[in-house]
């Protein structure tokens, strides 16, 4: 489990808003100084299950399963690299099926191809998994 500690700020129905400080997670992050989650220095917003709700204001402990937070990972960094490459395969078969003489335009926009293509079928699969449970953060312990 990665697991944060931080403050309630906001309560909506059965979800939390909190607020935490930037962790040793975000260090090792390629994507820490652009991450959206970002308010400021070291300040990160969560939006958490409430199971045991919470109330603004108290300290709470913020969790979300290690293969989640990976497999997330993978859709946002590693399935564009495989579609841009994926792409640039297609154009270079291609380019040689209609025989055409520069292969690097068409690898190049074979991968641009590839590229977008990946980038909306990304799109698609965050739209159906925002709403899994098992992709949001809970809180798991008020101190």
């Amino acid at each position: 489990m990665i697991e944060e500690i931080g403050v309630v700020v906001s309560v909506e129905g059965t979800k939390a808003t909190v607020r935490t400080e930037r962790s040793h997670a975000c260090e090792g992050c390629a994507s820490a100084g652009f991450c959206n989650l970002s308010e400021g220095e070291g300040a990160v917003t969560v939006v958490a299950k409430n199971p045991l709700e919470a109330s603004v204001g108290q300290t709470v402990r913020v969790a979300i399963p290690t293969e989640s937070f990976l497999s997330g990972t993978f859709f946002l960094y590693l399935f564009p690299l495989i579609g841009l490459f994926a792409g640039m395969a297609a154009g270079i078969y291609f380019s040689g099926i209609f025989s055409l003489k520069a292969r690097d335009p068409a690898a190049a926009s074979g991968a641009l191809i590839g590229l977008v293509l990946f980038f909306l079928l990304q799109r698609l699969f965050n739209q159906r998994i925002s709403g899994s449970p098992r992709f949001q953060p809970a809180i798991v312990e008020i101190f």
